[in-house]
Parts: structure tokens; C-alpha cells; sequence
């Protein structure tokens, strides 16, 4: 970390933290309620820097707010409060649209033809080091039906994945790649899933974990935050091992 940096980071944790700030964790921000008092207090720390050093966009006639960019932040900081990645290094910016928007992609047909069309999304990471939001969403997660789900931790968590390389470890097919215990869990965590499709179980991870196993690694970082008791009964080994990744135990945050 560069001198100025380092030097930069311990004056803004001297400052106090914003009232107005405090406010928005207490009345919008539901897994603060949640946080032991020691976690809050880091997370705040987190907070200060990360908004300090993340550059946020509107996008599509978003209009962010200061209570947006805090709230967005927030569940960021969660991932980071025992180990900071030093707060997303990689991330340039953080784009935020209020509703699904409509992203290019390409389509291969049976003959091997490639054309141009367009997919409806709410989020991605973008190895470029971007991260895109559906302000909508994010409401739908935290204050809607749409409960158990966390679009934010999910992009953040492919952050993750794409500084540590966590997934690169195993193919398409779930076979691994490395031989380590981090990469057999997780390879092993996939396939699990995957049969839980075919035998149209449900699942405390949302089936879109099938589609890759970078996927999997980030419907399983949500339901670890978000319902860390289903996480746990279903397959206590990919918990205790997200347990050991973020250093955090979500079992344990009663309120």
C-alpha cells in the first residue's frame, strides 16, 4: 500500500462517523440490527474508507442518493470486516441502474452461428472492475418478497472470487482442478446442487448456482449471510468453509 494511502486511511478513521450515516444503518440497513456491537463498529471503519475510495455512476436516470451509496456500501463491508481484501482493490466503479437493464450478448445457434442480442439483467461483475446494480432489486432484497436474496453480496462476492481465484480450481462439470480442500468442497458443493436440479429438490442456494461454479460460490455467499441456518442444515461442510473465508459466523448474529 502506498505511503499516502496508508497515511490517508488512518485520518479518515479518526474523523466520526456521519450521524446522518448512523441513521441509514439503523432504519434501512437490516443485517446492522443483526451485527454484534464489535462488528458494527468495524463495519463502520469499512465504511468510511470504502466510500472514501469507490467511485460510484449512475446509470439509466439513476439519481443516487448519499443514502443509496450507503446502503450499497454497507452490506460491501460486511464481506470485509474481518479481512479487507484491501477493500476490493480491483473495483474501479460501481455502476447503479434503478431497475433490470438490458446488457449485449452474443448467441451461438446449432450451426455453429454467432449473432448479436440482448439479455435483461439486475447485477454483474465485469473483470474490467466494474460492478452493476439494480437499485430495484436491491430494494426487493432487503425490504420485499424477495427476502433471502442479496444482489450485493452476490457481485461483491464474484469480486472476490475473480482476487483470490477461488473458483478457478474447477471446470464446467464440477470435476476439480486443484487438489486442496477449498476447491474438492466447493467442486463437491456444485454437484450437489446440480443433482438437486435434475431431482427438482429445493435448496437453500438458488439454483442459478448451477450455471457455473463461480456461481455457485455466490448464491452460496448469500445464503451464508442471509440464511445462514438453511445454508447450514443442508450442507454444513460449505458452510464451515465460507465460515473460515470471511472469518465471520452469521449463525451467531442474533440481534
Amino acid at each position: 500500500m502506498p505511503l499516502i494511502q496508508f497515511l490517508r486511511r488512518r485520518w479518515l478513521l479518526r474523523r466520526p462517523f456521519p450521524d446522518r450515516w448512523l441513521r441509514t444503518l439503523e432504519g434501512k440497513v437490516p443485517v446492522y440490527r443483526r451485527l454484534p456491537q464489535k462488528y458494527r463498529e468495524l463495519l463502520k471503519q469499512r465504511m468510511v474508507i470504502f466510500l472514501s475510495e469507490k467511485k460510484f455512476e449512475e446509470c439509466g436516470g439513476m439519481v443516487l442518493t448519499e443514502e443509496i451509496k450507503v446502503i450499497i456500501s454497507a452490506y460491501a463491508c460486511v464481506m470485509i470486516i474481518e479481512e479487507t481484501a484491501d477493500y476490493y482493490s480491483g473495483l474501479q466503479a460501481i455502476l447503479v441502474y434503478p431497475d433490470d437493464y438490458v446488457a449485449p450478448v452474443l448467441e451461438e445457434d446449432e450451426g455453429g452461428i454467432i449473432t448479436e442480442g440482448v439479455e435483461h439483467r439486475k447485477g454483474e461483475y465485469w473483470g474490467a472492475g466494474n460492478i452493476v446494480l439494480s437499485w430495484n432489486e436491491i430494494q426487493e432484497n432487503l425490504y420485499g418478497e424477495s427476502r433471502g436474496h442479496n444482489l450485493i453480496y452476490h457481485e461483491f462476492s464474484h469480486q472476490l472470487d475473480d482476487r483470490y481465484g477461488l473458483t478457478a480450481g474447477i471446470d464446467y462439470d464440477g470435476r476439480p482442478l486443484r487438489d486442496d480442500e477449498w476447491t474438492h468442497t466447493l467442486a463437491k458443493a456444485y454437484r450437489k446442487l446440480q443433482r438437486r436440479v435434475y431431482e427438482r429438490r429445493t435448496s437453500a442456494l438458488d439454483l442459478y448456482g448451477t450455471k457455473s461454479p463461480a456461481e455457485l460460490f455466490s448464491v452460496a455467499s448469500e445464503a451464508f449471510f442471509e440464511k445462514p441456518d438453511e445454508l447450514h442444515r443442508e450442507n454444513p461442510e460449505l458452510y464451515t468453509m465460507l465460515r473460515s473465508f470471511y472469518s465471520l459466523d452469521p449463525l451467531r448474529w442474533r440481534g
